[in-house]
């Protein structure tokens, strides 16, 4: 257990790079890394890979093992790049890790080569006889004409030109540089070019008048310079050749500044780019008979999609009814009457009485029919069940729309008996709604999750998302207020959604959002580049009407565009453009309100000589976001 502790394990993923594991090596924590290989990679196609991985290690004195589990090519490989392997799924040995450690040692120590002094090859003199003799005959002549410089047809002076490849032949090579004159010779022969189309008579007369061009300006030159030299007190011997060496200076300087303008002037870019929000808001027409997204009608393919759920428990019943018998008893009606009453009062049975005292009902058992001023007797029965309408004697009633005084009945004679009750437990509507209410928000829940997770090429609408409980769904064991201590409860569920055909949709979202910015005119550029959007993209997609025949959609997106910079094509432009007109070029590129930075270096270089350099990598372009 303690050597698993000083031990990182890093497994490999099929997605993984191998800059990853390079990282992970550098940021393991422990001496001894396992590198688990147990699946499928690109890594262990090639050697080099492994062997990048290990001399990582190397370099940070970590201890690295390979473990490749069936994998027969991956361990010939990391053989192949030197790395200790092992193809069991348990840690390595102790054997193992000391097997590594020799390796590492091994691979570490310096080589015996290195320490062993080498012999310096001694360079041969090249043999300049030639090369003597021709300077030895040019001297000569210059002694034997004092007054003009003699034009040798071997000599050729070429001003920011390659020397012709006749001259050079003529100069004396090293074998090596004979070697490649003769190849690119044999090459040039192979090539065998079209020359039918070619007038050889006029190319023949403009070359005879460029050379005798660069003869006459030649010895124009070479006559001022000896002129020159002719006033410098020097001894003779050093007059006749000094012509030579001042003309030889002036060329060597000329090639310097000529090879120092294209290879050492470089001309720097900074080109800010700010990223600018841009939003829209469309509404579609949802439609079920497309296949595509129309975004010029603004209509879009949709589907409607139903999931139902059947749930089913056990409830409690948690009701309270009571059974047993009425109360009964006689009573004593008196209609006291008024002056002008000439009729009889009739009563009809189930006529409400009501208890002066306690409040309690009664209804009359059967018809009465009483005279003015006079006492009828009748009988009367409890609403409800239970000894507490046992009245006693004596108890005043009222009949329901009669004031006390103008109709009453006493049980003067006789108490009220017979009332009695027992307490038991139904099932109530309450207990029902309760149940329901659980099982549907399982049910409803179920059924939105799998429309959500419904994959392929329809995405669904959030908010298009209905529940409700089936109608006449809803089943019991027993009635409601029916005698139940425990009953069965099953509801069915209807959850539905709309879909929109997502295939097309991001990119179209891309695109509308990109020509917006360009209606803006967000950018304002004398060039027609192209806009780049931003990858997060915020969008917001709604169902505005769903009314069963006309579905509208409401789309809302919002993303931050910037100009897309094609540096490689901007770098080619200014090639071929001076210093001030690539300068106003930048200047017509508008990015964002903080104006491109030109730099040229050195800086002081004369201004008027500048020019956009034409060599690769004269041009350093710099892409900077402005926050």
């Amino acid at each position: 257990m303690d050597e698993e502790k000083k031990i990182t394990k890093i497994v490999v993923n099929k997605e993984d790079e191998l800059t990853d594991l390079v990282s992970s090596i550098l940021e393991a924590p422990n001496e001894r890394i396992v590198l688990t290989f147990a699946e499928e990679t690109d890594l262990l196609i090639s050697p080099i890979n492994l062997k990048v991985l290990l001399e990582t290690a190397d370099e940070r004195e970590k201890l690295l093992v390979a473990q490749i589990i069936k994998n027969p090519t991956g361990l010939r490989n990391a053989n192949l790049a030197g790395l200790t392997t092992i193809d069991t799924p348990s840690f390595p040995e102790e054997e193992v890790w000391e097997k590594e450690q020799e390796s590492k040692i091994k691979r570490l120590a310096p080589s015996k080569k290195e320490f062993v002094k080498k012999e310096i090859p001694v360079e041969e003199e090249p043999d300049v006889s030639d090369f003597k003799r021709k300077i030895d005959e040019a001297i000569e002549r210059n002694k034997e004409k004092v007054e003009g410089v003699e034009q040798d047809e071997n000599l050729f002076i070429s001003l920011d030109e390659d020397i012709p490849v006749s001259s050079r032949e003529r100069i004396p090579q090293s074998k090596e540089q004979a070697e490649d004159i003769q190849e690119r010779k044999e090459e040039e022969i192979e090539k065998e070019p079209d020359l039918s189309s070619i007038d050889f008579r006029k190319k023949t007369e403009e070359q005879e008048e460029r050379r005798e061009a660069r003869k006459a300006a030649l010895s124009s030159f070479t006559l001022k310079v000896k002129d020159f030299f002719k006033k410098i007190p020097l001894p003779d011997k050093f007059k006749k050749i000094a012509p030579i060496i001042g003309l030889s200076v002036v060329l060597l300087l000329a090639l310097i500044t000529f090879i120092y303008i294209n290879t050492a002037v470089i001309a720097k870019v900074e080109i800010y780019i700010e990223a600018k929000e841009v939003e829209i808001e469309e509404i579609f027409q949802g439609d079920e008979n497309i296949k595509e997204i129309d975004f010029e009608n603004f209509k879009i393919p949709i589907k409607t999609e139903n999931i139902e759920k059947a749930r089913s428990t056990n409830i409690n019943a948690t009701g309270t009814a009571f059974k047993g018998e009425k109360a009964r008893g006689p009573i004593n009606i008196v209609y006291p009457g008024e002056e002008e009453c000439t009729s009889p009062l009739e009563l009809q049975a189930g006529s409400t009485l009501t208890s002066v005292k306690k409040g309690l009902s009664y209804t009359l058992d059967s018809a009465v029919s009483i005279s003015c001023g006079s006492i009828a007797e009748g009988a009367v029965t409890a609403l409800e069940v239970g000894d507490e309408y046992n009245l006693p004697e004596k108890e005043r009633f009222t009949f329901q729309g009669f004031s006390g005084d103008s109709l009453f009945a006493l049980n003067s004679n006789k108490a009220f008996s017979g009332g009695s009750k027992k307490e038991y437990t139904v099932l109530s509507k309450a207990d029902v709604d309760a149940g329901v209410n659980d099982l549907k928000g399982i049910a409803i829940e179920e059924g939105e999750s799998e429309l959500k997770n419904k994959n392929g090429n329809w995405k669904i609408i959030p908010d298009s998302v209905v529940s409700e409980v089936v109608q006449d769904s809803t089943k019991t064991g027993v009635a409601i207020g029916a005698e139940a201590t425990q009953t069965s409860l099953s509801i069915k569920t209807k959850s539905s959604a709309t879909f929109f055909l997502k295939e097309g949709f991001d990119k179209a979202v891309k695109d509308l959002l990109t020509q917006k910015a360009k209606d803006e005119n967000l950018f304002e550029s004398d060039s027609n580049g192209e806009l780049e959007l931003d990858k997060d993209i915020e969008k917001d997609i709604s169902v505005v009407e769903n009314n069963g025949q006309t579905v509208r959609i409401r789309l809302f997106a919002k993303g931050l565009v910037k100009p897309k910079v094609e540096k490689e094509a901007m770098v080619n432009e200014l090639k071929n453009m001076t210093w001030e007109e690539g300068n106003k070029y930048l200047e017509n590129l508008k990015f964002s309100d903080k104006d491109p930075k030109v730099e040229f270096l050195p800086d002081w270089f004369p201004e008027s000589f500048r020019r956009f350099p034409k060599r690769r990598g004269g041009i350093m372009i710099t892409i900077k976001d402005v926050k």
